[in-house]
């Protein structure tokens, strides 16, 4: 990069600093941080078979195949982005230059959730009257994470904003 179109903060000259756009991406960041964390508190009550087995009706055999390595699948995939988001936040509020290239991992990890998500729910045999798992959510949240995708990626590869903030 040309230093001599710098100004003194590193910015290139133009639209910069955290507005715009960005003030979506940071409301993001935060609901995320707080779902994940609510997620991840209630583990222990959602991982208990009798919660499955007992309330639900679920057959033991069919939590113990099918329901549990979803659940493990899914705490283990919340504490993952948990991390990503984390970090992001880090990168956002000091400007670093790796950010915009880690919420575009964010945006992917999120659909790969998601689509992998969607296939355990749906290999998941589960007789009509003990169905308890519906892929059609999971099918969804895939498909707002896509849309995510195809609007956040290219903002974060072409706005001024963008290459003008994170520059450190």
């Amino acid at each position: 990069m040309n230093n001599r179109h710098m100004n003194s903060d590193g910015e290139l000259p133009g639209i910069s600093g955290l507005g715009g756009w960005l003030i979506l991406i940071q409301m993001g960041l935060f609901i995320s941080l707080v779902l994940l964390i609510a997620d991840l508190s209630q583990v222990a009550e959602i991982m208990d078979p009798a919660r499955w087995e007992g309330v639900r009706g679920v057959d033991p055999e069919l939590y113990a195949e099918g329901i549990r390595p979803l659940l493990w699948f899914g705490v283990i995939s919340s504490v993952m982005l948990l991390m990503l988001v984390i970090v992001n936040l880090v990168l956002l509020y000091k400007k670093k230059r790796q950010f915009p290239r880690m919420m575009i991992m964010l945006y992917i990890a999120n659909v790969l959730i998601g689509i992998v998500t969607w296939i355990l729910i749906a290999r998941i045999e589960v007789p009509r009257e003990q169905h308890v798992l519906d892929p059609t959510s999971a099918f969804n949240l895939t498909i707002r994470s896509l849309l995510t995708c195809c609007i956040f990626i290219p903002y974060f590869l072409k706005s001024v904003r963008v290459k003008n903030t994170f520059v450190k």
